[in-house]
């Protein structure tokens, strides 16, 4: 839907575009009068005396009034839910027409006495604002979350045409409250004290996502304290993580010994009958040994999301995560040109020690955060 209304946007912005780069004599033509007006009022702000523009307006305002007047008596006599709603913009247009031309002398001497509808807009908004009352308190009375969803629109869109109008203020309050997912979160710690900070540190990171997927203003995260604190008492989903198994520090050490060799290597030179010099090819070979230190360190996060009321699992996912740390050392015996750059610098290399079992833990949860980050959002998008 969202994208829909940015699409939709976006072919506006571009039709209001083109239309702005059009004179208003083009646009009075076309017969878009409203815009022929509007475009009119602004090039006589700059240039009060230009022929073409004055003569388009005089032609235009009249011919716009009456288009959107009639349109206003269309929507009235076929609306039957939404009729003042659906003429408020339109009444809108006109006083919009009625400013620009009072903004602009030019326009003054052209159409010295437009039509304000001021008055009317003020009606059509308090009926308006009834009329999305009424329609919030049908889906509010539905008593379902969907509906209290569509019940918070009504009512915003009421208090946006009619401020404080009847009790909408607290009316949106009720159905936001009834419209609210409440979630609890229960993130089970770590079993081992030596991986507690790295395992709070992962979850601290996993509640940063449950703030990301609060940006849909219907869903809330809340942990046992928080829910204590709020009394909430009948949350909508039990969300639960817990690390069911990791290893950390596996710990392997390999080594290779192979003979390697390049050929057509300068290995001297010699003096022709000449006394020209030449250069003297030859293979050479060194014996390299490589060590390899891995460290493995793993483990997979069960998390669970099950419906309060019902006791149903919604959802059930186990991500696994693995990080492996090498070190790489070397030494060889015989001629150092047999060798590569790569393995060159291996044999520069030293015996280094991996990084502490926390900071490992740490690396291991890096692809479970964005295998569950992924799934988070996922799952609660139509929410």
């Amino acid at each position: 839907m969202k994208r829909v209304l940015l699409n939709c946007l976006y072919a506006l912005l571009v039709l209001l575009a083109i239309q702005s780069c059009k004179s208003a004599k083009k646009l009075y033509e076309q017969g878009d009068y409203y815009l022929a007006v509007i475009k009119s009022a602004e090039k006589l702000r700059k240039n009060p005396d230009h022929k073409k523009t004055r003569d388009a307006l005089r032609k235009a305002y009249p011919l716009a009034v009456d288009q959107i007047v009639a349109e206003v008596d269309r929507v009235r006599a076929t609306d039957r839910k939404f009729p003042n709603t659906n003429t408020v913009y339109l009444f809108e247009k006109l006083n919009r027409m009625y400013d620009e031309i009072n903004r602009s002398p030019g326009a003054r001497r052209v159409v010295p006495n437009p039509t304000s509808y001021y008055q009317e807009l003020a009606k059509v908004k308090l009926g308006a604002a009834e009329e999305q009352y009424r329609e919030g308190m049908r889906e509010l009375n539905m008593g379902r979350r969907e509906n209290a969803k569509e019940a918070y629109a009504f009512f915003q869109m009421a208090n946006k045409f009619e401020p404080g109008y009847k009790d909408v203020k607290d009316r949106i309050e009720e159905a936001y409250q009834m419209a609210i997912l409440n979630v609890l979160v229960e993130l089970q710690p770590v079993q081992s004290q030596a991986y507690q900070l790295s395992g709070d540190f992962f979850y601290d990171q996993i509640v940063k996502v449950f703030r990301e997927i609060e940006s849909n203003e219907f869903i809330r995260f809340y942990n046992p304290r928080e829910a204590q604190r709020v009394n909430l008492r009948e949350p909508h989903h039990v969300l639960k993580m817990n690390f069911v198994g990791f290893n950390v520090g596996d710990t392997h050490t390999l080594e290779r010994v192979e003979k390697v060799e390049r050929d057509s290597v300068v290995v001297g030179t010699v003096e022709l009958e000449d006394g020209s010099k030449k250069n003297v090819y030859n293979t050479v070979s060194a014996k390299l040994t490589i060590r390899r230190m891995e460290v493995i360190s793993g483990g997979r996060l069960r998390m669970s999301v099950q419906d309060d009321y019902s006791g149903v699992v919604l959802t059930k996912e186990d991500f696994n995560g693995e990080f492996v740390w090498f070190n790489e050392w070397g030494t060889f015996n015989g001629d150092e040109r047999a060798l590569s750059d790569e393995q060159l610098a291996i044999c520069n290399n030293k015996m280094m020690m991996p990084p502490p079992p926390q900071d490992l833990f740490v690396e291991f949860t890096k692809p479970i955060y964005g295998q569950l980050r992924s799934h988070l959002i996922r799952f609660y998008r139509d929410y």
